[in-house]
C-alpha cells in the first residue's frame, strides 16, 4: 500500500500517533483520528477515544460527501465539517497518499482554529507514509 515497506508497521503507527498528538498539543482538539476511507482507524489521540465509532462517521461522511460531490458536480472535496449547536466541530479532511485516500478527523472546540494545524499534520503524514 504505502512505499516504506523497510519499516515495521508498528514503527508507521507511532510516527502517525506522533503526528497526531502534536496536532492535539498545537491545536488544543479533543481528538484525532487517522482513518482509511473504508472508515478502518489507523491511527487515534487520545488512545482511549473511541476511535472506531469516529472512524465509522467518517466512512459515512465520506460516502455523504462522495455522492454529493457526483450530485452537484462538485471538484473534488477536500473537507467536510458538521458543527453541533456547541459549535463543537467535526472537521474531516481528506488526504491522498500513493492514490489511497485517507480521512484525518479532528475534534475541534467552539472558537478554535484548525486548518493551519491540520495543514501541517496532512504534509507530514504523506511524509511518513510515501517519502520522495
Amino acid at each position: 500500500m504505502y512505499k516504506r515497506s523497510n519499516e515495521s508497521g508498528t514503527a508507521v503507527v507511532q510516527q502517525l500517533e506522533e503526528v497526531l498528538e502534536q496536532m492535539t498539543d498545537n491545536g488544543d482538539f479533543r481528538a484525532v483520528v487517522l482513518a482509511s476511507d473504508e472508515g478502518l482507524p489507523l491511527a487515534a489521540v487520545p488512545s482511549h477515544y473511541d476511535s472506531d465509532t469516529t472512524a465509522a462517521t467518517v466512512a459515512l461522511l465520506q460516502r455523504v460527501s462522495r455522492e454529493a460531490r457526483d450530485q452537484l458536480e462538485m471538484a473534488k472535496v477536500d473537507e467536510v465539517t458538521i458543527s453541533d449547536c456547541e459549535r463543537i466541530r467535526l472537521v474531516c479532511r481528506y488526504v491522498e497518499v500513493d492514490g489511497d485516500m485517507l480521512i484525518l478527523a479532528v475534534m475541534v472546540p467552539s472558537g478554535t482554529y484548525y486548518r493551519r494545524v491540520t495543514n501541517r499534520a496532512v504534509r507530514r503524514i504523506k511524509d511518513i507514509l510515501c517519502p520522495v
